[in-house]
C-alpha cells in the first residue's frame, strides 16, 4: 500500500480561516490551475492547487496586497530498483506528492485604465505539509526518503485580467533543504532506492520549486 505522513496544524489553519471569513469582503478570489514541480527527484511531475484569496483594502491604484490560503501538490518520481522474494529485482518509477497547505501574502503593481489588468506580484509562504504520498511498490527497497513538514517559500508572477476573471502564471521556490534520508531524525514516508544507471541519486537537502499556471474569478 501507498506509504503517506500526515500533519495538519490546525490551530494555524483554523486562525487563517478567521482571517478569511472575518475580514471585510473586497475582492475575493478563488482560484485553481496545473502545478509541475521539482522536489529532488530524477523527475518532475504534474499537480494542482486551489485557492482562496482577499484583497487588502488599498488606496493605490498601481500598487495592491492580497492574502490567500491554497492548497498545492508537489509531485516528483524517482526511477527506482525494488527486490521481491518471488519475481527478484524490478525497476520502476516511485512517484510521490507532496500534498501542502499555504497561508501565503502578496504585493503586485497593476497598470489602471486599460481594457484589461496587467500586473506582476512577489510573494511569500508558510508552507505546511499535510500529507506525503508515495505510489505502491512493486516489492521492498533498501533506502528511506522522506520530506520534512514545514517550508518557507517565495514567489514572483504576472497575472492579466478582465473584468472578474483572471489568468496567473507564478514560479514558486522553497528557501530550506526538504527531502531527507534515513538517518533524519524527521519522519519518513517511504522507501527508495538508488535507480538504473544514468538516473541521478535523489538529492539530499533539495530545495522545492515549482511552476504554476491557473486562473481565478473574483466577486
Amino acid at each position: 500500500m501507498p506509504k503517506t505522513i500526515s500533519r495538519l496544524p490546525s490551530a494555524i489553519l483554523l486562525v487563517v480561516f478567521l482571517m478569511l471569513v472575518s475580514t471585510p469582503v473586497w475582492a475575493v478570489t478563488i482560484s485553481a490551475g496545473w502545478t509541475r514541480s521539482d522536489v529532488g527527484l530524477q523527475n518532475k511531475g504534474d499537480g494542482l492547487f486551489v485557492g482562496v484569496g482577499n484583497d487588502i483594502p488599498m488606496a493605490s491604484r498601481i500598487f495592491d496586497a492580497a492574502y490567500a490560503l491554497e492548497y498545492v501538490q508537489k509531485v516528483g518520481s524517482q526511477p527506482t530498483f525494488f527486490s521481491d522474494p518471488v519475481t527478484g529485482f524490478t525497476t520502476t518509477d516511485a512517484e510521490v506528492t507532496l500534498h501542502c497547505v499555504q497561508p501565503s501574502i502578496f504585493l503586485g503593481a497593476r497598470v489602471p485604465d486599460l481594457g484589461f489588468v496587467p500586473r506582476i506580484y512577489v510573494g511569500g509562504s508558510l508552507v505546511l505539509k499535510v500529507k506525503e504520498s508515495w505510489s505502491e511498490f512493486p516489492g521492498e527497497a533498501h533506502l528511506e526518503w522522506g520530506y520534512k513538514n514545514s517550508d518557507i517559500a517565495g514567489h514572483v508572477g504576472v497575472s492579466v485580467g478582465v473584468g472578474p476573471v483572471t489568468v496567473d502564471f507564478r514560479y514558486t521556490q522553497g528557501f530550506t533543504g526538504q527531502l531527507l534520508h534515513d538517518n533524519s531524525p524527521q519522519p519518513l514516508a517511504a522507501k527508495a532506492e538508488v535507480g538504473p544507471e544514468g538516473a541521478h541519486e535523489p538529492e539530499i537537502g533539495a530545495k522545492i520549486s515549482l511552476i504554476q499556471l491557473g486562473a481565478g474569478f473574483s466577486f
